[in-house]
């Protein structure tokens, strides 16, 4: 569930941008009164880039991803990324949350395009603090071929560190990234900005932000269809199903990637989804680690390397053995189940993609989601990519482009 994308040849631009600060509390109305922002809080500009600027940073791939030629055709403006801060809650608590929102260059209306980014355990990595990194670079860029670009920050990242991350929790990922697009629906009334926004949505994300992308999927198509025209979705090496996925780990011999299981466990008990100690779970000495171990500085390899791979070192016994059966776990599988995203009959078009030799996030999670939507019905709109040869992080940048030129096919470009 971690992001990596790597484009070998990629040049990379650190593109400065002049800083623009504003107070976004209020606009005035056609009769001069103030309307109070109900979600936006404050946008600030961090970086700038040119339609240039981004088809060198494209270009490059072509070579590698073929994909890429049939996207820089529609690169034509430029783009400005701005770090925004907007209104949102986690469960009763009030909190102050962030992101990026990427707006093209020249005026004009345009879709939104959101982006959820793959298990992050540092803070600084955050997409707000990190507007200049390789990975936001490219996402950004997708903005300068005619979409508002969003990349959320989770709850307990950027603005919100006051909570701890509630890692692969539906409606602690889903909530704040409805607000932050409300957020950006108030943006639209700031004269310096001079953008709108359709009503049109294209969402995608990869690994955690796969799952966090098919979570925000179904609700939108269940709640808030009237709110929001969502046109196209994709889904990368997703966890989907939280019980499958522990089923799979606590049956292997071992699992390269400890600290997946730890987060959940600890995002679990961040919002009292589950009661069970550590100890119920993990074997010593590494239950008595996990707390310690998310300091928001620790990245991935990090944590890893004060757990072990090694499953049966890893997990009680009780755990590993019957944990989907034991009543001492009912909590933690109601948790499990509650946060995963069973097959429905969906309406938008969907595209998943997931490496055949991912060992991280098994294959088997994008395989199953798809039979199962497929069985509910074959002429739902779904298409499944299965990409042999690519391990969790290779097939990233991959999936993120088949996302975007499908995206551009469907938007008419």
């Amino acid at each position: 569930m971690k992001q990596k994308i790597t484009i070998a040849g990629f040049i990379l631009f650190l593109i400065s941008g002049t800083l623009l600060f504003s107070g976004c509390k209020s606009n005035l109305t056609d009769s001069g009164t103030t309307v109070k922002d109900q979600y936006l809080v404050s946008y600030s500009m961090v970086r700038s880039m040119t339609a240039a600027e981004v088809t060198n940073l494209f270009s490059p791939a072509q070579s590698i991803y073929p994909d890429v030629a049939d996207i820089l055709p529609a690169v034509k403006t430029g783009a400005k990324v701005f770090s925004v801060t907007y209104n949102t809650s986690l469960g009763t608590k009030k909190l102050v949350a962030s992101g990026l929102v990427c707006i093209p260059d020249g005026g004009g209306t345009y879709p939104i395009l959101s982006f959820q980014n793959g298990t992050n355990t540092v803070n600084a990595n955050a997409p707000s603090l990190s507007a200049n990194s390789y990975t936001n670079q490219l996402i950004t860029g997708f903005a300068a071929t005619g979409f508002v670009t969003v990349l959320p920050d989770y709850l307990g990242f950027g603005s919100s560190t006051e909570v701890f991350h509630p890692y692969l929790i539906l409606d602690a990922t889903v909530n704040p990234i409805l607000d932050l697009f409300r957020a950006v629906k108030e943006m639209t009334a700031k004269t310096d900005l001079k953008f709108g926004i359709s009503k049109d949505l294209y969402i995608m994300g990869y690994s955690q932000g796969g799952l966090s992308t098919l979570q925000l999927d179904k609700t939108i198509e269940t709640s808030y269809s009237t709110e929001f025209n969502l046109k196209g979705v994709g889904c990368g090496a997703g966890p989907y199903n939280l019980s499958q996925l522990t089923q799979i780990v606590t049956s292997a011999a071992t699992f390269l990637q400890p600290y997946y299981i730890a987060y959940i466990m600890k995002g679990f008990k961040s919002v009292t989804a589950i009661a069970n100690p550590y100890s119920d779970i993990f074997n010593e000495p590494y239950a008595s680690r996990i707390d310690g171990l998310f300091n928001g500085i620790n990245s991935g390899a990090a944590i890893n390397n004060q757990l072990t791979t090694n499953v049966t070192d890893l997990f009680t016994t009780e755990f590993r053995t019957t944990f989907a059966t034991n009543a001492k776990f009912k909590g933690l599988s109601d948790a499990l189940a509650a946060n995963s995203v069973p097959a429905w009959r969906i309406k938008t078009p969907l595209i998943l993609t997931h490496g055949l030799v991912d060992t991280d996030v098994s294959p088997l999670m994008s395989q199953q989601l798809y039979a199962d939507l497929i069985k509910l019905d074959p002429a739902l709109p779904v298409t499944y990519v299965p990409m042999p040869g690519f391990d969790h992080g290779g097939a990233s940048a991959p999936s993120l482009i088949k996302f975007v030129k499908q995206f551009l096919i469907i938007r008419g470009n």
